[in-house]
């Protein structure tokens, strides 16, 4: 079948970025009106086309993150987190690889190159951290004319053991293209809570930025994540200077006012999640913010504001054959389409970091194509 592309811990269990618990967790059920996919175990994964976006021997080979934005002469760029280069051998690699804390992948119908700032430093350095003591991981981006915007989360560690890490703040970083060369680095103008991190999604559409927060409440049941979506909207030039907030009704100046997107209460949307647009549908897509959890949804708007319908279980990820790993983050790549079906993927990882070097499988994305209509009818 034609696949069209179409145009216009050493832990990495830290580049999850903000996932709080490792669990299995009770499950919420949906409300009326909305439904799980009848057809999920017809669904299955695409191994042809996660060998062409996550390949042996060239750019990066292996790693988590994966957000992508179409760039306009037809190619992708791919954000990974935490992440290999190194060349694999017999599903194994060198314990010798860096692991970088960002890179870029960029595909270009099926061949594939990494970014990264040498040999052993990311993609994207915070500027005055040249030894990435304080480092990126990424959010989404966009594009526009020929300049490409990416959210990068600068990130430190604030106390010892793999999950000492915190969140600082989000920069905007520019690209010129179609180099890819980095132009502008600049901190968003949002100076709220931290707990809200602008950046986690992001869609250009009518001359206008979206930029998405996800914000996990306060709860005191750990097996009960509650987590909010929030929306923020400028223009390219005022990204970095001024913001307006969604605050349920209207817009307003004042970030404290930003309030949850209606429609999004009944599953926990995760730390990382994508909106795109889909026909003439506004589409966020994420999956469920517990680890151990599995189950990818899919929400529909006519505005990149909501209220959101038509929330929809579109698939559960399955056992992989190792007890050791666990999925996280999926994402829509709506610039891939086959035969009227969206690329989705989502994050492999394991529990036992050696397993990164003796079985790759056990730390590259999974694939799988998801009809459309079912996702905005």
């Amino acid at each position: 079948m034609e696949i069209k592309l179409l145009r216009g811990i050493r832990v990495s269990l830290v580049s999850m970025v903000f996932l709080a618990v490792i669990c299995s967790c009770g499950k919420r059920g949906l409300s009326r009106g909305e439904g799980n996919d009848n057809d999920e175990q017809t669904i299955t994964l695409d191994n042809e086309i996660a060998k062409k976006i996550i390949q042996d021997d060239a750019g990066v080979t292996a790693g988590d993150g994966m957000y992508s934005i179409a760039l306009p002469d037809g190619r992708s760029i791919f954000l990974m987190g935490d992440s290999y280069t190194g060349k694999v051998t017999s599903g194994q690699r060198s314990t010798s690889d860096h692991m970088f804390r960002n890179t870029y992948q960029v595909y270009n119908n099926g061949k594939v190159s990494a970014i990264t700032t040498g040999s052993d430093h990311s993609a994207a350095i915070p500027p005055g951290f040249p030894d990435e003591q304080r480092w990126y991981w990424p959010g989404h981006g966009f594009v526009v004319g020929n300049t490409l915007y990416i959210f990068q989360f600068v990130m430190y560690q604030a106390s010892a053991g793999a999950w000492g890490f915190k969140y600082l703040e989000t920069h905007v970083l520019e690209y010129s293209l179609p180099e890819i060369k980095l132009i502008k680095d600049y901190r968003i103008p949002y100076t709220g809570t931290p707990e809200a991190v602008y950046g986690a999604a992001a869609l250009y559409d009518g001359g206008k930025v979206y930029v998405y927060a996800q914000y996990e409440k306060a709860n005191q049941d750990p097996f009960n994540v509650v987590s909010q979506v929030l929306c923020a909207r400028t223009t390219v030039e005022n990204l970095g200077t001024e913001w307006e907030y969604y605050t349920g009704s209207d817009w307003s100046k004042d970030s404290s006012k930003a309030a949850p997107l209606m429609g999004l209460s009944t599953f926990p949307v995760s730390s990382q999640f994508n909106v795109f647009k889909l026909r003439d549908k506004y589409v966020l897509l994420s999956q469920h913010k517990m680890l151990g959890d599995g189950r990818i949804f899919t929400a529909v708007s006519d505005t990149p504001q909501g209220p959101w319908h038509n929330v929809r279980q579109i698939f559960k990820t399955p056992y992989l054959g190792n007890q050791n790993w666990f999925t996280y983050n999926a994402m829509g790549h709506p610039q891939f389409e086959k035969d009227g079906k969206l690329l989705v993927s989502f994050n492999v990882n394991t529990n036992e970091f050696s397993e990164q070097f003796t079985n790759v499988e056990s730390y590259r994305p999974r694939f799988f194509w998801y009809p459309i209509d079912k996702i905005i009818q």
